[in-house]
C-alpha cells in the first residue's frame, strides 16, 4: 500500500449549498500533508467527511487501503483527529478525558493511564489536574485535544488548525512529535492558515478554493531549504506567494488606512 488517503469525487452538500464538489486527491503514506484554502473553501468539511464526523453526499474515500465511511469502526481506531470544535467533554478533568480517549481507541486501562500522565506532564498541564476542561484556557484546551488525538499513536492524524492559541513552546513540542510520527511512516493531514508553518513542516500541499476545487497539488520541500518552486514558468520562494497566486487573491487598498 502506497497511499494513506485516497479521495475520489468527494461531494458534500447541505441542501442546495455545495460545500465540497467532486474533490479528488491522494496522500502517500508517511507524508506531512497540508490542505490549504481560504475561509469557507471546504477544508473543515473535507476533514469531517474523511473522519466520519460528516456523511458525504457522494464520492469514495479510502483510508489505509480500505473503503471508509461513518461505520468503519476498525479504521476509526487507526486515526486521530483534532477537529475544528475540539470535541471535549467540558465537565471532565483532563486526565479523565485522556484516559477515556485512550481506552476508546483500544488501549488497556494501565497503558491509557500511563500515557495520560506522560502527556499531561510533557504539555505542561499536570498542575491543572484540579480544573475541569470547561475552566481551561483556549490554548490549554487545544493541548488536551492534541493529546487525545495522539495518545494511541494513530496511523493517520487529522489536524484542523492545531496550533491556534498555543504558545511557542507548546507549538515547538507539537511540531517535534508530528515530525516523529511521519518519520515512523505515519501520515499527518494538516489544515492551517499560517502558511509559514505549512511551508516549514509539509512535504506536500494541496491548495483549494471555493467548493474545495483543487488549484494546485505539489511538493513544497524545496521552500524549506530556500529553493524556489517553479509553477507555470514562474518562480515562487514562499508558499504564501504561491497560495495567493493560485487562489486569485488580490489586496484592496483602503484610502484611510
Amino acid at each position: 500500500m502506497t497511499h494513506a488517503i485516497e479521495v475520489s469525487n468527494l461531494t458534500k452538500a447541505y441542501g442546495n449549498v455545495v460545500a465540497v464538489d467532486r474533490l479528488t486527491f491522494s496522500v502517500p503514506k508517511g507524508t506531512f500533508f497540508g490542505f490549504l484554502g481560504a475561509n469557507g473553501a471546504g477544508k473543515s468539511t473535507t476533514i469531517g467527511c474523511l473522519t466520519g464526523l460528516l456523511e458525504p453526499s457522494g464520492g469514495v474515500v479510502r483510508l489505509l487501503g480500505e473503503p471508509f465511511d461513518a461505520d468503519s469502526v476498525a479504521l476509526k481506531a487507526r486515526i486521530g483527529i483534532v477537529p475544528e470544535n475540539l470535541g471535549l467533554f467540558e465537565f471532565l478533568y483532563a486526565h479523565e478525558f485522556l484516559e477515556f480517549q485512550g481506552q476508546m481507541y483500544g488501549l488497556d486501562q494501565a497503558t491509557a493511564r500511563r500515557r495520560t500522565t506522560e502527556l499531561l506532564e510533557a504539555l505542561g498541564l499536570d498542575a491543572e489536574r484540579g480544573k475541569t476542561l470547561g475552566a481551561f484556557s483556549a490554548g490549554m484546551r487545544k493541548r488536551v485535544a492534541f493529546a487525545g488525538a495522539v495518545i494511541h499513536v494513530p496511523d493517520i492524524l487529522f489536524l484542523d488548525e492545531p496550533f491556534e492559541s498555543i504558545d511557542p513552546a507548546g507549538v515547538a513540542l507539537m511540531k517535534q512529535w508530528l515530525r516523529r510520527l511521519t518519520d515512523q511512516g505515519r501520515t499527518v493531514f494538516l489544515t492551517t492558515h499560517v502558511l509559514d508553518v505549512a511551508e516549514r513542516l509539509c512535504d506536500r500541499v494541496v491548495i483549494i478554493r471555493q467548493r474545495a476545487e483543487v488549484v494546485w497539488d505539489g511538493d513544497v520541500t524545496p521552500l524549506a531549504s530556500g529553493r524556489p518552486i517553479v509553477v507555470e514558468g514562474r518562480e515562487f520562494r514562499r508558499l504564501e506567494e504561491l497560495f495567493l497566486h493560485k487562489t486569485g487573491t488580490t489586496s484592496t487598498e483602503i484610502e484611510w488606512l
